[in-house]
């Protein structure tokens, strides 16, 4: 099985996320996506698609629902 490729934008993400591990999409729209000029539903897209991918992983009896690596590596 063929590991999924990551864009830029969703490596800087991952890493962002893996460094401040759990976090909200809130939490990194705020920290890192508004220094970048990137809107929540940008971060929320991106932080999705990682999920999708089995990069992420997402809490599900939290609210705000909290993001964090699937596994650990080095990103």
């Amino acid at each position: 099985m063929e590991t999924p490729t990551l864009g830029d934008q969703e490596l800087e993400v991952l890493r962002f996320v893996a460094e401040q591990c759990p976090i909200s999409v809130g939490e990194v729209a705020r920290q890192f996506g508004v220094p970048r000029g990137l809107a929540r539903t940008t971060i929320l897209t991106v932080m999705e698609r990682l999920r999708k991918k089995g990069f992420l992983t997402r809490s599900k009896n939290e609210r705000p629902a909290r993001y964090a690596p699937a596994r650990p590596a080095i990103y």
